[in-house]
């Protein structure tokens, strides 16, 4: 293999969303030489409609009934777009996969700012929800958020959600190397080690260049549903084996006439009320909620974001499904998933119903995001390392079924894990 001392790295990192700016971000501190490979781009952040076209994409998941998982294709990855819900990752289950994780969580919890929100920044339409529920005699308790209150000028700002891109800005202070529009094709091999990575370089939505970056350590972070098909173009045969999960969600909205509200910081709040059924506050923004409507086709809903109140359902369902050889995701939901779908309609329904809630309709279901593709202690061992030496697994597609929280925090702990894990070896 022809190689090149500028083109080497101690570590290439592929993806710059939460698990891979940790890493990139860990590894530059300690002076390593790191490559990032982003396959979006770099322009400003913010809530625009154009802003957020430019950088949304969709992941078909095979069920007729349940549309794509988003994602965003921009440097900070779906960290762009995300809710800011910060669970924390559950410790327990990770120590039995012989993942500890406690101490990446300390760390974490030091450097982010994790915040639960002070009633004064809820607004008017979480605080309808949030007495309806309560009266309705569920646990409706507020999430850990990663927002910096210091940035909410008392209310909602989408500069004060924390972004990836955070972490990222620092791994390139401390000297990282940050290629944006480019999309890994493979991974490079030799004899059983994974050696570098091949890319292509994309300008207007075309390949204008192939290169080779050759590192030590490889870690794909490309995201849950992204990682696994550059896993099995590189020659993995087993990918996606025991299928994956997609986590169906949909809104229910209703109109409370006389309501005066403003921005809301979404996802707030939200209760469990089965096993694998979860409720919460969906009262998004106003531009956030305006693209919602646009999408669901509810041209006359438009301009009543004031008016509007909405709970979110999700189903957290099990394992299933195929990666096709086409690369495309597959997966038909079970008639439990349906039930629990519809249960959770129900509930939500009940609670804007009693806030007052009239004219409600239920958006059509989407997928919140992949994941479980790869299973640690089969797919990749407790260092996150693939049968491969060298080539290293960090993001949603690692994060198993049984993992009931929102992922950005255990993805920012799964990164700072394996950022101590290869520092040894670098």
């Amino acid at each position: 293999m022809d190689r090149h001392g500028s083109n080497e790295f101690d570590a290439i990192v592929v993806g710059s969303g939460p698990s891979g700016a940790t890493i990139a971000r860990e590894l530059s501190k300690q002076k390593k030489k790191v490559l990032i490979l982003e396959r979006g781009g770099d322009a400003p952040l913010d809530e625009g409609f154009r802003t957020m076209a430019s950088i949304l994409n969709s992941v078909s998941v095979g069920d007729k009934q349940v549309s794509g998982a988003p994602r965003a294709f921009t440097t900070g990855g779906t960290s762009a777009v995300y809710f800011a819900v910060a669970d924390q990752p559950p410790l327990e289950l990770f120590r039995d996969l012989g993942i500890d994780l406690s101490a990446a969580l300390e760390d974490a919890r030091r450097e982010l700012p994790l915040s639960i929100l002070p009633d004064e920044l809820l607004g008017a339409q979480a605080l309808r929800v949030q007495r309806s529920a309560l009266e309705l005699g569920h646990r409706w308790k507020k999430n850990t958020m990663l927002i910096d209150l210091a940035k909410c000028n008392g209310g909602y700002t989408y500069e004060a959600k924390w972004n990836a891109r955070t972490y990222l800005r620092e791994a390139v202070v401390h000297g990282a190397t940050l290629v944006t529009r480019a999309r890994v094709a493979k991974v490079l091999l030799d004899d059983g080690r994974a050696v570098g990575v091949e890319y292509k370089l994309i300008e207007k939505k075309k390949e204008v260049e192939t290169r080779q970056a050759y590192g030590t350590k490889i870690v794909l972070a490309a995201g849950g549903a992204a990682s696994p098909i550059i896993l099995r173009n590189s020659g993995m045969k087993d990918v996606a084996s025991g299928g994956f999960y997609c986590h169906p969600t949909f809104g229910v909205y209703g109109i409370v006439p006389g309501l005066k509200a403003g921005d809301n910081f979404i996802a707030s709040m939200g209760a469990e009320v089965e096993d694998g059924v979860g409720v919460g506050d969906a009262n998004p923004a106003r531009t956030l909620y305006r693209m919602m409507m646009l999408g669901h086709r509810r041209w006359i809903r438009l301009f009543r974001h004031s008016q509007s109140i909405g709970v979110g359902v999700m189903v957290k369902e099990g394992l299933g499904g195929v990666l096709r050889d086409d690369n495309r995701y597959s997966k038909q939901l079970t008639a439990e998933d349906h039930a629990k779908l519809q249960k959770g309609n129900e509930m939500a329904r009940e609670i804007i119903r009693h806030a007052g809630g009239k004219h409600i309709y239920t958006s059509a279901a989407g997928a919140a995001h992949i994941g479980g593709v790869m299973k640690i202690g089969e797919h990749v061992d407790e260092n996150l390392q693939t049968e491969y030496e060298n080539l290293h697994v960090c993001d949603g597609s690692v994060i198993p079924d049984t993992v009931k929280v929102a992922p950005t925090l255990t993805l920012i702990c799964l990164g700072k894990y394996l950022a101590t894990r290869l520092m040894p070896a670098l």
